[in-house]
Protein backbone atom coordinates (compact mmCIF):
# COMPACT_ATOMS: atom_id res chain seq x y z
CA UNK A 1 0.00 0.00 0.00
CA UNK A 2 1.59 2.99 -0.98
CA UNK A 3 0.13 6.90 -0.91
CA UNK A 4 -0.48 7.28 -4.31
CA UNK A 5 -2.77 4.27 -4.65
CA UNK A 6 -5.03 5.62 -1.95
CA UNK A 7 -7.56 8.22 -2.61
CA UNK A 8 -9.21 10.82 -0.72
CA UNK A 9 -11.25 13.21 -1.37
CA UNK A 10 -9.35 16.31 -0.17
CA UNK A 11 -5.88 17.87 -0.38
CA UNK A 12 -3.98 18.36 2.15
CA UNK A 13 -4.35 22.34 1.66
CA UNK A 14 -8.36 22.05 2.18
CA UNK A 15 -7.80 20.45 5.24
CA UNK A 16 -4.95 23.06 6.26
CA UNK A 17 -7.41 26.00 5.98
CA UNK A 18 -10.23 24.76 7.74
CA UNK A 19 -7.12 23.82 10.61
CA UNK A 20 -6.39 27.50 10.20
CA UNK A 21 -9.35 29.09 10.71
CA UNK A 22 -9.75 26.87 13.74
CA UNK A 23 -6.66 28.12 15.58
CA UNK A 24 -8.34 31.53 14.52
CA UNK A 25 -11.17 30.98 16.33
CA UNK A 26 -9.43 32.14 19.40
CA UNK A 27 -8.94 34.95 20.58
CA UNK A 28 -5.60 35.67 22.84
CA UNK A 29 -4.47 38.92 25.16
CA UNK A 30 -5.88 42.53 26.28
CA UNK A 31 -6.62 43.23 22.30
CA UNK A 32 -8.30 40.20 21.51
CA UNK A 33 -5.83 39.26 18.46
CA UNK A 34 -6.61 35.80 17.12
CA UNK A 35 -4.11 33.39 17.70
CA UNK A 36 -3.47 31.22 14.56
CA UNK A 37 -1.40 28.41 13.63
CA UNK A 38 2.23 28.44 13.28
CA UNK A 39 2.96 26.67 10.11
CA UNK A 40 5.32 24.12 12.38
CA UNK A 41 2.48 23.59 14.46
CA UNK A 42 -0.12 23.12 11.37
CA UNK A 43 2.23 20.38 10.24
CA UNK A 44 2.17 17.68 12.99
CA UNK A 45 -2.04 18.38 13.50
CA UNK A 46 -2.02 17.37 9.90
CA UNK A 47 -0.22 14.47 10.57
CA UNK A 48 -2.47 13.15 13.96
CA UNK A 49 -5.45 14.21 11.38
CA UNK A 50 -3.82 11.78 8.82
CA UNK A 51 -3.10 9.25 11.49
CA UNK A 52 -6.90 8.95 13.36
CA UNK A 53 -8.42 8.70 9.75
CA UNK A 54 -6.25 5.90 8.51
CA UNK A 55 -6.46 3.86 11.61
CA UNK A 56 -9.72 4.95 13.13
CA UNK A 57 -11.50 5.25 9.99
CA UNK A 58 -9.82 3.17 7.98
CA UNK A 59 -9.28 6.00 4.94
CA UNK A 60 -6.78 8.63 4.28
CA UNK A 61 -7.98 12.52 5.09
CA UNK A 62 -5.90 14.04 2.38
CA UNK A 63 -4.07 12.74 -0.76
CA UNK A 64 -0.87 14.66 -0.31
CA UNK A 65 2.03 12.43 1.13
CA UNK A 66 4.15 13.12 4.42
CA UNK A 67 8.04 13.46 4.87
CA UNK A 68 10.25 12.92 7.76
CA UNK A 69 11.63 16.31 8.44
CA UNK A 70 13.73 17.36 10.77
CA UNK A 71 11.05 18.93 12.82
CA UNK A 72 8.93 15.95 12.41
CA UNK A 73 6.37 15.40 9.85
CA UNK A 74 5.47 17.64 6.99
CA UNK A 75 3.10 18.02 4.05
CA UNK A 76 5.60 19.70 1.83
CA UNK A 77 2.68 21.14 -0.68
CA UNK A 78 1.71 22.85 2.58
CA UNK A 79 4.79 24.14 3.82
CA UNK A 80 5.41 25.92 1.01
CA UNK A 81 2.14 27.52 1.07
CA UNK A 82 2.68 28.93 3.87
CA UNK A 83 6.59 29.02 4.66
CA UNK A 84 6.74 32.60 4.32
CA UNK A 85 4.83 33.15 7.41
CA UNK A 86 8.06 31.91 8.93
CA UNK A 87 7.44 31.23 12.74
CA UNK A 88 4.28 34.02 12.35
CA UNK A 89 0.94 32.60 12.98
CA UNK A 90 -1.40 31.95 10.04
CA UNK A 91 -4.48 33.63 10.17
CA UNK A 92 -7.89 33.08 8.02
CA UNK A 93 -11.32 35.06 9.47
CA UNK A 94 -13.77 33.22 7.66
CA UNK A 95 -13.63 29.03 6.99
CA UNK A 96 -12.29 29.10 3.51
CA UNK A 97 -12.37 25.12 3.42
CA UNK A 98 -14.95 22.91 1.55
CA UNK A 99 -15.32 19.80 3.79
CA UNK A 100 -17.81 17.73 4.54
CA UNK A 101 -19.78 18.65 7.62
CA UNK A 102 -19.18 14.79 8.97
CA UNK A 103 -15.70 15.18 8.59
CA UNK A 104 -15.81 18.93 9.96
CA UNK A 105 -16.42 17.00 12.89
CA UNK A 106 -14.22 14.19 13.21
CA UNK A 107 -11.50 17.17 12.55
CA UNK A 108 -12.64 19.17 15.09
CA UNK A 109 -11.93 16.62 17.91
CA UNK A 110 -8.71 16.08 16.46
CA UNK A 111 -8.33 19.62 17.22
CA UNK A 112 -9.70 19.31 20.34
CA UNK A 113 -7.17 16.86 21.44
CA UNK A 114 -4.22 18.37 19.92
CA UNK A 115 -5.02 22.09 19.60
CA UNK A 116 -3.62 22.65 22.64
CA UNK A 117 -0.69 21.44 22.42
CA UNK A 118 2.41 23.82 21.63
CA UNK A 119 4.50 23.12 18.40
CA UNK A 120 7.48 21.97 20.30
CA UNK A 121 5.37 19.33 22.21
CA UNK A 122 4.06 18.21 18.86
CA UNK A 123 6.87 17.16 17.27
CA UNK A 124 8.73 15.45 20.64
CA UNK A 125 5.08 13.46 20.26
CA UNK A 126 5.72 12.23 16.70
CA UNK A 127 9.32 12.22 16.94
CA UNK A 128 8.72 9.22 19.72
CA UNK A 129 6.62 7.62 17.11
CA UNK A 130 7.68 4.72 14.83
CA UNK A 131 6.49 5.79 11.54
CA UNK A 132 8.55 9.24 11.69
CA UNK A 133 11.56 7.21 12.97
CA UNK A 134 11.48 4.99 10.47
CA UNK A 135 10.99 7.04 7.55
CA UNK A 136 13.43 9.96 8.82
CA UNK A 137 16.22 7.04 8.72
CA UNK A 138 14.91 6.01 5.10
CA UNK A 139 16.32 7.12 1.68
CA UNK A 140 13.04 8.65 0.66
CA UNK A 141 11.72 10.19 3.63
CA UNK A 142 8.15 9.31 3.02
CA UNK A 143 5.82 8.58 6.06
CA UNK A 144 3.47 5.71 4.06
CA UNK A 145 -0.34 5.05 4.74
CA UNK A 146 0.72 1.63 5.52
CA UNK A 147 3.64 2.60 8.50
CA UNK A 148 0.60 5.08 9.68
CA UNK A 149 -2.18 2.75 9.62
CA UNK A 150 -0.26 -0.13 11.59
CA UNK A 151 1.70 2.04 14.30
CA UNK A 152 -1.60 3.88 14.88
CA UNK A 153 -4.40 1.58 14.72
CA UNK A 154 -2.72 -0.08 17.78
CA UNK A 155 -2.55 2.89 19.44
CA UNK A 156 -6.14 4.08 19.18
CA UNK A 157 -8.25 0.99 19.33
CA UNK A 158 -6.71 -0.71 22.53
Amino acid sequence: MTNRLIKSPYGADNVAKYLIYLASKAFVGDNKEREGITNLKLQKILYFAQAYYLAKLGKPLFSDPIEAWDYGPVVPSVYHAYKSKGSNPIILENDQSHISDEDKESINKIWDTFGGYSASKLVDIAHAHNPWKEANSSANKIISHKAITDYYSLLLNK
